[in-house]
């Protein structure tokens, strides 16, 4: 197997990038067939894990270990993080062609803790272990290298930098595989945000979220709206606790929200029905949180597509119009400005804009102002006439009415 592997990559080449990794990380990097035999091996097992192979394990229940990892980071297709018989961790890199595992490249092992006593008293319940190996294996604790979180997080996606273009895969399935591993990373650092703040799983907080959210596809702001959907799913696996159906079925229902939204703006009921139930269908069978969030962010993008496609819309001036606003709502805003940077004359912007998004141009700003003024209210103590003028509201008698109208609550209802 070590032939069909240097046959598609260069050894040296190989050899160089695992070998400038090991001297950066200052853990163990390993290079193996698709059988497990060891092809390439930086730095020396750890003195933890020697014992312990000594004591309990065979080196064929690491190799088969390396296999069941290659092959599960096959079937992902991308680095895949896992935990060996011994509770440490390591990440597996598939190395494929046309989705063949060729090999894998291990990497630790490591703790994403600080080691503490738990991990040794656990293993040595569990295979029985000898007074001196437990005494051994705590000597040897603090040998044993430590990544944070963050940082695996990190080291996944500089292993996909790296090897992944070494091999003959096709660019569009690289490119997915790098976003992925970006929505991964956000949405993890979103879940780490909420364990810091120990905020709790508020449903008016997922539910102003999920408001930015439309606000952010109504705007065609393809950016923005994949970055409060990540934020959305940080909140989602954060407060279900990772749990699949939960998550399944708040997918499910942003859907249609997404969906009705499409069809509000202009997109053809049709296409986005269609749409729906290609992703509905498709979520109820997915098995794969990661999977499932990147399900969404394809969603999200294919629902805009629809909304401003040229075929659908036939026009950038709408797009741009509204992008503007997105910039500019905390300003006087008038719809001849909008018009004037646009080029065009206010009446035929007011019959586009009307005609595009559903709802006239003064009505959409102030939905945009409440909107982003329920972000003020649940996150700061700031007076509402304050938050008023912050959105680009003259006067608070104004808003409240308006924000009354849009939400069914006042201001001071909403906050409280």
């Amino acid at each position: 197997m070590a032939a069909g592997i240097f046959s598609l990559i260069s050894e040296e080449k190989l050899e160089d990038i695992l070998t400038t990794l090991h001297g950066l990380l200052k853990i163990p990097i390993q290079l193996v067939d698709a059988d497990g035999s060891s092809l390439v091996n930086l730095g020396t097992p750890t003195s933890y894990c020697r014992k312990l192979q000594k004591e309990v394990f065979s080196a064929s229940i690491c190799s088969k270990t390396c296999i069941d990892a290659g092959k599960r980071a096959q079937v992902l297709g991308e680095a895949y993080v896992f935990s060996c018989p011994a509770d440490l961790n390591l990440i597996a890199f598939p190395l494929l062609s046309r989705s063949q595992l060729l090999g894998t490249i291990m990497l630790g092992p490591f703790l994403m803790d600080a080691p503490d006593s738990t991990l040794v008293s656990g293993l040595a319940d569990r295979y029985s272990l000898s007074p001196r190996c437990v005494l051994d294996l705590y000597d040897e604790l603090s040998g044993l290298p430590v990544l944070s979180p963050s940082d695996v997080n990190h080291l996944r996606k500089l292993t996909e930098y790296l090897l992944a273009p070494l091999l003959p895969a096709e660019r569009a399935l690289l490119l997915k595989s790098q976003e992925k591993l970006y929505q991964q990373s956000k949405i993890n650092e979103t879940i780490q945000l909420y364990k810091g703040e120990k905020l709790s799983g508020s449903q008016k907080f997922f539910y102003e979220k999920e408001s930015e959210l439309l606000l952010k596809v109504r705007t065609g702001n393809v950016r923005q709206a994949k970055a409060v959907l990540n934020e959305l799913l940080g909140h989602a696996l954060f407060s279900e606790g990772g749990k699949l159906d939960s998550v399944r079925t708040h997918a499910i229902e942003l859907t249609t929200l997404l969906s009705r939204v499409a069809i509000d703006g202009g997109a053809s009921a049709e296409q986005i029905h269609e749409l729906n139930n290609k992703f509905v269908s498709v979520m109820n069978q997915e098995k794969s949180l990661d999977e499932l969030c990147y399900l969404l962010q394809d969603m999200v993008e294919s629902f805009m597509d629809a909304m401003f496609s040229a075929k659908d819309k036939g026009n950038a001036y709408v797009r741009k119009a509204l992008q503007y606003i997105s910039s500019n709502y905390d300003t006087p805003l008038t719809l001849g400005e909008v018009a004037a940077q646009l080029g065009v004359s206010p009446n035929y912007f007011s019959m586009l804009f009307h005609k595009t998004v559903g709802v006239s141009f003064r009505e959409h700003l102030c939905r945009v102002r409440v909107e982003q003024s329920k972000r003020l209210l649940l996150s700061t103590q700031y007076p509402i006439n304050d938050i008023a003028v912050a959105v680009g509201f003259s006067d608070q008698s104004y808003y409240c009415k308006v924000f009354k109208r849009i939400t069914g609550l006042s201001p001071g209802q909403y906050r409280a």
